[in-house]
């Protein structure tokens, strides 16, 4: 598998980027990331708690994120867990699963107004510390293992979120493209599960589940707010480990030589949706992933971009058409809403400006308005606390060595000559089209 990809322990003397100071606890298997800063009226903590998506186990850990959301020990029932938040000043709880490339992390947030708006200090961020771990380590299990109510609701809950996710056809000609796409890799799975996997689980399961899952690679705690690195430290001494060696987490991408594939199915839509899925080699740790950003708001990741100018407004042929990068896997998306007669169109039109753009490269003016939007962007997040998390949290899981402020440099210096290049690399592997039709198909060739 090429671009491996691993989770791995830091030095134990710490480390300060841009954004965070992070310091190690219990020798490396959960690292402390501090965002100190007076900005914001409220504190954060977010614990994160990444392992690599896998079939059955995705579904498994969702299902456990709806559970912990519904009390602890020391508050078993929703009632008494929301009259605890209220009481901290209408402090906010949630736990859940997101995605992030090919890795599921279970993620457990807590927010509540910093202590200097408050009569008196109430060490809010403490008690926050006390409810995650309580959530985390002594969860509602009033026999030793989840309530075995709360188990099948949550599963008639999970499969009631899985249908409405479906029934937004942008976020299923999504997901089909992944699937079709990443067969064999775990980018294919979703960090929601699969229906058809939740009748699998109990109380039992999902107990052991979690017991295995604390003993997966490094967590992460980021800490935001007014408050130094040794108070945060603190903090995350609340939360303790459960093995002594971490687990390595390793991902790779696949590298075929195969053709490149156009399935179309058909399903209740009002227009075709389509998505056509690239592969480049270049993720968040390549040398060349600044430039990788830049081509994709020269394509089509801005209103002013390629795609949109040619498809959408000189030939009409779209309702909309956009491109995006996924970093972790240096995936380029272009999707776009169509009528199905004109699929070829499209996609003949998009080879094109990809092979203009390998051939000849982008102008001077593309590029630098496409740096000056990066760069808005790249600037921008300083004042936006869930997005620095965000890219921090995404560089150590692609062990990517750069933070925000060294990429805000590294856009600067790309020149016409490495879009150019980047553009050379990306490679088409799927194109899907989800069309309007009576009935569903599992899919077939174009």
């Amino acid at each position: 598998m090429a671009g491996a990809q691993s989770v791995r322990p830091h030095s134990q003397e710490g480390e300060q980027t841009s954004d965070f100071q992070s310091r190690p606890l219990h020798d490396g298997r959960l690292w402390v990331h501090v965002h100190s800063s007076k900005r914001y009226k409220s504190s954060t903590l977010d614990l994160f708690l990444p392992t690599v998506l896998q079939p059955h186990r995705a579904t498994g850990l969702a299902l456990i994120s709806r559970l912990l959301e519904r009390g602890t020990q020391s508050y078993p029932s929703l009632q008494q867990l929301n009259r605890h938040t209220d009481l901290l000043y209408g402090a906010r709880y949630f736990a859940a699963t997101q995605r992030h490339g090919a890795f599921q992390t279970l993620r457990l947030h807590f927010s509540a107004l910093d202590d200097r708006y408050l009569p008196r200090s109430e060490a809010l961020l403490r008690k926050g510390a006390r409810l995650l771990s309580d959530a985390l380590h002594r969860p509602h299990a009033p026999t030793g293992v989840f309530d075995p109510d709360w188990v099948e609701q949550e599963k008639t809950g999970l499969l009631n979120t899985l249908a409405a996710s479906l029934a937004d056809r942008s976020n299923r000609a999504q997901r089909r493209c992944l699937q079709i796409m990443c067969a064999s890799e775990p980018y294919r799975l979703s960090a929601d599960g699969e229906a058809v996997e939740i009748k699998a689980f109990d109380e039992h399961t999902l107990t052991a589940l979690l017991r295995d899952h604390l003993e997966q690679g490094v967590g992460h705690l980021y800490v935001c707010g007014d408050i130094d690195v040794d108070r945060a430290c603190k903090l995350g001494e609340q939360f303790p480990p459960r093995s002594d060696v971490a687990r390595k987490l390793c991902v790779g991408t696949e590298h075929t030589d195969r053709p490149a594939r156009q399935v179309v199915e058909f399903g209740e839509a009002s227009q075709g949706r389509l998505i056509v899925g690239h592969r480049s080699g270049i993720h968040l740790a390549h040398g060349d992933y600044p430039a990788l950003l830049l081509l994709n708001l020269i394509l089509g990741g801005d209103i002013y971009g390629r795609l949109y100018r040619r498809v959408r407004e000189q030939e009409g042929l779209c309702y909309h058409i956009a491109s995006y990068v996924e970093p972790m896997a240096g995936f380029l998306f272009v999707e776009a809403g169509i009528e199905a007669i004109h699929l070829q169109r499209v996609l003949n039109h998009i080879v094109d400006e990809l092979h203009t753009l390998a051939s000849q490269g982008p102008t001077s003016e593309e590029l630098d308005n496409a740096r000056r939007i990066s760069l808005h962007r790249l600037e921008g997040a300083a004042d936006h606390r869930d997005a620095l998390i965000h890219f921090d949290l995404l560089r150590r899981l692609a062990a990517a060595p750069v933070d925000r402020l060294r990429l805000v440099e590294e856009v600067r210096q790309v020149r016409v000559e490495s879009v150019r290049d980047v553009a050379r690399h990306i490679v088409r592997d799927t194109a899907y089209l989800l069309a309007p039709g009576l009935t569903e198909s599992a899919g077939g060739g174009v």
